[in-house]
């Protein structure tokens, strides 16, 4: 393979890339009012945002975005999902083992990002709770 191939070929990699990010956030269901939302930049610069509406007591729908990498957008889906039909009790047990779970092993450079996402649930919990409260965070 020439110069040229290896050129178009990385062309049209990086254009599927960019393309697919572009679409999985203009096209990820966001939360209208959720009842609980954090948005938390971690340590290595990537930021996560989870959401979550309930109805009866337990959670119908949940968002979850990132700017991270792959991994960080596997560990905030990872906890979206399993926090669907969970009672927020049951959310507050929630922890990044609980997360990796569903992904399995990760890379000790990536543990990270299954720990944001568990903090960044946690934040959407205590804003849940300190709305029903009647509280504001500051």
């Amino acid at each position: 393979m020439n110069i040229s191939g290896i050129l178009v070929t990385f062309f049209v990699l990086a254009l599927f890339t960019v393309a697919w990010f572009v679409l999985s956030f203009f096209f990820q269901e966001h939360i209208n009012n959720p009842d609980g939302k954090a948005t938390v930049t971690g340590n290595c610069g990537d930021t996560m945002e989870i959401a979550f509406k309930l109805e009866n007591g337990k959670v119908v729908r949940a968002h979850g975005w990132t700017d991270g990498c792959s991994i960080s957008k596997q560990c905030v889906d990872a906890a979206a999902t399993l926090i669907l039909d969970k009672t927020v009790s049951e959310l507050e047990k929630i922890t990044m083992i609980d997360i990796m779970e569903p992904i399995g092993e990760l890379p000790d450079t990536h543990l990270h990002c299954a720990q944001l996402a568990e903090v960044t649930l946690q934040r959407a919990v205590q804003d849940y709770k300190n709305k029903k409260s009647g509280r504001s965070e500051e």
